[in-house]
C-alpha cells in the first residue's frame, strides 16, 4: 500500500526500541542520554537477580517497571540457558535491581512473560485462586447482566495469567492457550476454574500451534478437558439476543465476545437505514441492525453455512429468520456488482478476518485494507457511514486509518472518524501494554 511503509510491530513497539528513540520513560519523565534511571546511593537496598535469572537492557527495564507484561528476546543482556519451558525466572535491570518474576518461553519473540513484581513470589494454587477471585469481582462490577452468559472471565496478562484466556459460553468454559509456558500451570488452574465458576464442562483451544493465516480453517477442534460435553448448538444470550455457538469449533464458537461494543453501536445507528454487512460470519452484527430498525440488511460471506447460522440466530432471538438478504462469495466481486448497478447503502459494516481466500482471491487485513476501503466507498450513499473493524494486533491504528483514508480518497470520498470504541471491560488492557489494544472499531462518515 502507498501509505507509510508498514513497520514490524515488535520493532516499532518493543520496549527497547521505544526507549532508544523517544529518550523518555513511560510517563514522559526525561531519561537523559541513554543513562537510564538515576543511580541509587551506595547504601540503597539492591536485591540482585538470583542464579540463572534474566538481566534486561535499560530500555526494556523501563517498560517492565511501567507494567508491560512481555520481555522480548533481544532485550536480554545474556542468553538464558538450561531453563525448562514455563519455569519461573527472576528478572532484573542492568544493575541487578529486581524487576519481578516471569515464565520462560524457549521459542518465539517473547522470551519472558511477567508473573509478579514482588521480590518473593510463589506461583501456586493460592496465588492463582486469589487472581481468579479478583477477576471475578472485576466482571461482577463492570459486566452488565445481559452479557454475563457470554463474557471473558480471564484476560491473560491483565488478569495475571500469562498466555491464557478463559471465556464463558453459557454453562461451559473455553480456555485459550496462547503460550507454551502456560503448560506449566494449566493443570493447577483447571480445578480452580471449576471451584470458582462451577461450569458444566471445560474445553481448551490451543493457539500455540503454528498455523498459517490462510490455513486457519485447518485448526483442530477444541479439546474436552473435564465435565459434560457441550452440544454443537449451544444457545447463549447477549443483551437480549440469542446466539447458537459451538465451543468445540476450531476457529471461533460463532460469537466474537470482544466486539460487543461495536455491535451495540450498530444497533444504535441502524434505524431507518439500508445496511450492508461484509464478512458477515454468523450474523451477530446483522441481528443488531435488524433489532435496531434497519429497513434492509444484506449479508455477504464466503460460507453458506454462516448464513444458515444467522437465520438460526434470528429465529432464536424472535426475529424474522428471512430478515437479511444472504449473498455468498467474494466480497470484492459483490461490491463491484453493486457499484456497476448503482446500488447504495446508508451504512456499511465491515469486520474482515485477518486473512481470507475465496476461489483463488485472497484478502489480507495487513496489506489490502486500502483496496477494501476504496471498494466500499463506491457503494456508500451520500452522507453514509462505514463501521470499520480491525482486529489484527500487527496492524497499528496509524496504519489502519491511513489505509482507510487512502482507499476512500481514491474513490473520491473523504473518510472522517465520528465515533469509535474498543474492547469491553471484561477485556481489560494493562496501561503500559500498547500491543494489548488489538481491536479498533471506527465509525466513519464519508463526505
Amino acid at each position: 500500500m502507498s501509505v507509510e511503509k508498514k513497520r514490524n510491530v515488535r520493532d516499532a513497539r518493543s520496549p527497547e526500541t521505544a526507549g532508544r528513540e523517544q529518550k523518555r520513560g513511560h510517563a514522559g519523565a526525561r531519561q537523559g542520554t541513554g543513562k537510564g534511571r538515576p543511580r541509587k546511593p551506595d547504601t540503597a537496598f539492591r536485591p540482585r537477580v538470583r542464579q540463572r535469572g534474566a538481566k534486561l537492557t535499560e530500555g526494556a527495564a523501563r517498560w517492565i517497571r511501567a507494567g508491560h507484561p512481555w520481555v522480548f528476546r533481544e532485550a536480554l543482556l545474556r542468553p538464558l540457558e538450561g531453563i525448562a519451558p514455563g519455569a519461573m525466572v527472576a528478572v532484573a535491570d542492568p544493575e541487578g535491581n529486581h524487576l519481578g518474576h516471569a515464565l520462560y518461553e524457549p521459542e518465539g519473540a517473547v522470551v519472558l512473560r511477567m508473573l509478579a513484581r514482588s521480590l518473593d513470589f510463589n506461583w501456586n494454587a493460592e496465588a492463582m485462586l486469589a487472581r481468579l477471585h479478583a477477576a471475578k469481582t472485576h466482571r461482577a462490577r463492570y459486566v452488565e447482566d445481559g452479557f454475563s452468559g457470554a463474557a471473558r472471565l480471564v484476560h491473560a496478562d491483565a488478569d495475571g495469567f500469562p498466555g491464557v484466556a478463559v471465556d464463558r459460553y453459557g454453562e461451559f468454559l473455553l480456555i485459550y492457550k496462547y503460550a507454551s509456558a502456560a503448560d506449566s500451570y494449566l493443570d493447577q488452574l483447571i480445578p480452580l476454574l471449576e471451584q470458582v465458576y462451577q461450569p458444566a464442562g471445560i474445553y481448551l483451544q490451543d493457539r500455540t500451534r503454528a498455523v498459517a493465516a490462510e490455513d486457519s480453517h485447518k485448526r483442530p477442534p477444541a479439546t474436552h478437558l473435564t465435565g459434560k460435553t457441550a452440544p454443537p448448538e449451544l444457545e447463549v444470550e447477549e443483551d437480549g439476543l440469542k446466539f447458537l455457538v459451538d465451543v468445540t469449533a476450531p476457529v471461533s464458537p460463532g460469537l466474537f465476545l470482544d466486539l460487543r461494543e461495536g455491535r451495540r453501536l450498530v444497533e444504535k445507528i441502524a434505524s431507518g437505514r439500508k445496511v450492508l454487512n461484509l464478512f458477515s460470519f454468523t450474523g451477530a452484527l446483522a441481528l443488531r441492525a435488524v433489532r435496531g430498525g434497519a429497513t434492509d440488511v444484506t449479508n455477504i460471506d464466503a460460507a453458506a453455512r454462516s448464513h444458515a447460522r444467522c437465520r438460526q440466530n434470528l429465529a432464536a432471538s424472535g426475529l424474522d429468520p428471512e430478515a437479511c438478504e444472504a449473498l455468498t462469495g467474494d466480497v470484492f466481486k459483490h461490491l463491484e456488482r453493486f457499484r456497476q448497478r448503482d446500488r447504495r447503502f446508508d451504512l456499511v459494516v465491515v469486520d474482515p478476518p485477518p486473512f481470507s481466500t475465496v476461489k483463488g482471491s485472497t484478502f489480507s487485513a495487513l496489506d489490502d485494507w486500502n483496496q477494501l476501503a476504496q471498494a466500499i466507498a463506491h457503494v456508500v450513499a451520500p452522507a453514509g457511514e462505514v463501521l470499520a473493524v480491525a482486529n489484527a494486533a500487527s496492524l497499528t491504528e496509524e496504519e489502519f486509518l491511513g489505509a482507510v483514508g487512502e482507499g476512500s480518497l481514491a474513490a473520491g470520498r473523504n473518510a472522517r472518524v465520528i465515533a469509535e470504541c474498543g474492547l469491553p471491560p471484561d477485556f481489560p488492557v494493562l496501561a503500559a501494554f500498547p500491543e494489548g489494544k488489538y481491536l479498533k472499531v471506527k465509525l466513519l462518515s464519508l463526505a
